[in-house]
């Protein structure tokens, strides 16, 4: 349950970075990074549970997470949360070393998104 915690702690730190606004514009940046990070954990808590292994590269997060869904390991039901980790692996560079500038409803959004994954990965792993 390691890589679940990790994940909510990758969260709160997500959540606080986006309402610090002692903080610029740049927290928004941050807090979607931050995010990104939490979805990669939860999706680890998955793939370390059902297949005995993670992913080394970020690029490997949803392949994995297919593989999951694919052999039965989990419900079909939430093979729908893959694009979210496609999406995450194709644009994490920008918001952890290019630093693009986004705004807060985007930083919001990512933070919506990845709770939902979290929960489900959290609700998985407790069946």
């Amino acid at each position: 349950m390691k890589d679940i915690e990790e994940a909510d702690s990758w969260l709160d730190a997500a959540r606080f970075t986006l309402g610090n606004t002692r903080r610029g514009r740049e927290r928004f940046t941050v807090s979607v990074a931050q995010s990104i990070h939490a979805l990669i954990k939860a999706n680890d808590a998955l793939t370390m549970r059902f297949l005995k292994r993670r992913s080394t590269r970020h690029e490997d997060a949803s392949v994995l997470f297919g593989e999951l869904v694919k052999h039965s390991k989990i419900d079909a039901r939430y093979a729908s949360l893959r694009a979210l980790l496609v999406k995450a692996s194709a644009e994490k560079s920008k918001y952890d070393y290019r630093g693009i500038d986004v705004g807060q409803n985007e930083a919001e959004r990512w933070l919506g998104h990845v709770e939902e994954f979290v929960d489900c990965a959290r609700g998985i792993l407790n069946e």
